[in-house]
């Protein structure tokens, strides 16, 4: 979500520039005794928003280049988190162990321009105590139901999948 990440990355660039300007002031002052004592006390002070800065930066830049691939069959879901076209984790679940598919808000997709909350679906499996994300980046509930329908169909009384389903 581009949205989310952008103005991320640009608070983390904030972050890091004002302390790296604020220090680069202070290098000419690193003659003298008290100059140095000075640059010291104002750095222990201003580098950690730098390193909090740059956190935010390389946060951004993940959320930019990683994706989730989803395979719904009829017997299992398969998940892989692909980072930068790499896949970096596969997780299979079995539709006979799911005991269910939860939406989550996830907090870190939220954005303040945006009054829709940001889903996930998690399926779990609570014999296995496992639990796999099936999607993400689901923008409002409309779109959340639409996806949950899609990769758990409701089941008819007979037990099987309507819709022709599976």
């Amino acid at each position: 979500m581009p949205e989310v990440a952008l103005p991320l990355a640009l608070f983390g660039v904030i972050a890091t520039t004002l302390p790296a300007l604020a220090i680069g002031r202070l290098l000419p002052s690193l003659e003298v005794p008290s100059g140095l004592l000075s640059a010291i006390l104002m750095a222990s002070f201003v580098l950690p928003f730098g390193l909090f800065g740059a956190a935010f930066v390389l946060l951004a830049f993940y959320m930019l280049s990683n994706a989730l691939i989803v395979r719904v069959d009829a017997d299992a879901i398969v998940t892989e988190r692909v980072l930068f076209g790499i896949v970096a984790r596969r997780r299979t679940i079995l539709r006979s162990d799911i005991t269910s598919i939860d939406a989550e808000i996830a907090s870190r997709y939220q954005s303040l321009f945006s009054s829709d909350p940001v889903y996930q679906l998690v399926a779990r499996d609570e014999r296995h105590d496992k639990r796999v994300i099936v999607a993400e980046t689901l923008k409002g509930e409309v779109l959340m139901n639409e996806v949950k329908a899609a990769i758990d169909p409701p089941k008819s009384e007979s037990g099987d999948y309507a819709h022709g389903r599976h």
